[in-house]
């Protein structure tokens, strides 16, 4: 890793970083201010009278507990799409855009091998994700704390934070490996997002109705399981760990090929 191009490319990032932050860290703390009875039965007859459209959205259950409240009106959509932007914006900016631009050139013509430049770069998403989950994580148990002292577990959170972080490494891998590996700049920038809201959009039909339900199997977004994983279910670590697998290996991949590409500067 190259120290001084990982601080001025974390420079850049950071504003982008901050504006999703801020974005989830309201839906975070508006639903668990949520996290009320009399508002839970408005939630419900809501729910009843558009069941498939809160099902789409991961929502189709409300809970018993505060935990499971969190979860399935965060992590179900929210939690995914945000990040995926994040992911996107800044997998561009990292790479495709110095593609774009010609400033790759003079990257390229510094004493340093394209491997720890590409690794400087990838080192920033995965910080600027890290950065999101702990602050996220911060304000959500805060949130818990003053607004519903002694309804949450911190660990189950924690934890359940983590494997959704797994999957935030997944879809950013699959958005990297398409800004490393594809030499077309447009395509570079889009197709990783594009198989990623796929995948989104596959989860959503899944969920609409038990004819679709079989498309669950299909997107790799159904190996996370929040509540499994706080329960400690095996399948559900497993799956987690599977997609915090992958995107490694997707970044992995995606900085090889761009280490092997012409980049005709």
């Amino acid at each position: 890793m190259i120290l001084p191009l990982f601080r001025h490319e974390l420079r850049s990032c950071l504003l982008p970083t901050a504006i999703i932050a801020a974005v989830v860290i309201l839906y975070a703390c508006v639903i668990i201010g949520m996290y009320d009875p009399a508002l839970g039965e408005s939630l419900a007859l809501m729910r009843d009278a558009m069941p498939e459209l809160f099902a789409a959205f991961g929502m189709a259950d409300q809970g018993t507990t505060l935990l499971e409240f969190v979860v399935n009106y965060l992590h179900g959509f929210l939690l995914v799409v945000f990040p995926l932007v994040l992911a996107a914006v800044l997998a561009n900016r990292l790479v495709v855009r110095h593609v774009e631009r010609g400033s790759i050139a003079y990257l390229l013509a510094q004493p340093v091998g394209r491997a720890r430049l590409i690794a400087s770069q990838a080192g920033v998403l995965i910080f600027c994700l890290v950065l999101l989950a702990t602050v996220l994580t911060v304000f959500e148990l805060a949130a818990a704390y003053i607004m519903f002292p002694g309804e949450l577990v911190a660990s189950d959170l924690v934890v359940i934070n983590v494997a959704t972080f797994c999957l935030w490494v997944f879809l950013s891998g699959v958005c990297w490996a398409g800004a490393c590996a594809l030499p077309n700049v447009p395509a570079a920038r889009w197709v990783g997002v594009a198989v990623c809201a796929l995948f989104v959009l596959v989860q959503m039909l899944s969920g609409v109705g038990d004819e679709l339900a079989w498309l669950a199997d299909v997107t790799p977004l159904s190996l996370l399981d929040p509540l499994g994983v706080a329960s400690g279910e095996f399948g559900a670590l497993a799956g987690a760990t599977a997609l915090g697998v992958s995107g490694a290996a997707l970044f992995v991949l995606g900085a090889a090929v761009f280490t092997r590409r012409d980049l005709s500067v």
